[in-house]
């Protein structure tokens, strides 16, 4: 089973830069990203906080199993700009499996969302002292955090949702 998750909820939608909505944006990825894994065995994480999500994913987690959370990133400089641009996949420090679906999610993307920022370690605010990345740490299955680009970056990141979720169901129907 493939679990696919929006980050965030409607409560607490995530980053925003004008009218673009990180969750409302990751919803879109999530569902397009869906009907593009038919055949395999893929399933829609329901909306809803974070522990909800990963308890959703557990109940029904088993052997060969992969979760996937779609985000956007976001950066603000000192004078409050947004900054940044690229694509990076996280995954649970340690991981051996997770490291390589983003390894594998990353190398799809990053042609598509330049400069490709890398496959890292999903420590909670890319912080190692504040422990693991909630989402990764939790889930029974190998899970990655995808985050495509930055939300300023509306226009590319809508320009390329079909491409991109083409290549990222491709990529996990090799996995």
């Amino acid at each position: 089973m493939i679990f696919i998750s929006a980050g965030h909820y409607p409560a607490q939608p995530g980053a925003t830069h004008e009218r673009f909505v990180e969750h409302d944006e990751a919803i879109l990825w999530r569902d397009l990203l869906i009907g593009k894994l038919v055949p395999l065995d893929v399933m829609s994480v329901p909306t809803g906080v974070l522990r909800s999500k990963i308890d959703f994913i557990n109940a029904r987690t088993q052997n060969g199993d992969i979760a996937l959370e779609v985000h956007f990133n976001a950066a603000l400089n000192a004078e409050g700009v947004n900054v940044g641009r690229g694509c990076e996949t996280l995954y649970y420090p340690g991981s051996e499996a997770g490291k390589d679906i983003a390894t594998a999610v990353q190398e799809a993307l990053a042609d598509v969302f330049p400069p490709s920022r890398g496959v890292k370690e999903g420590w909670y605010r890319m912080d190692p002292s504040r422990g693991a990345d909630f989402f990764l740490e939790k889930t029974r299955c190998p899970a990655i955090i995808l985050e495509p680009e930055f939300v300023h970056r509306s226009d590319i990141i809508q320009d390329s949702r079909e491409s991109a979720c083409y290549l990222l169901a491709e990529t996990i129907k090799e996995l």
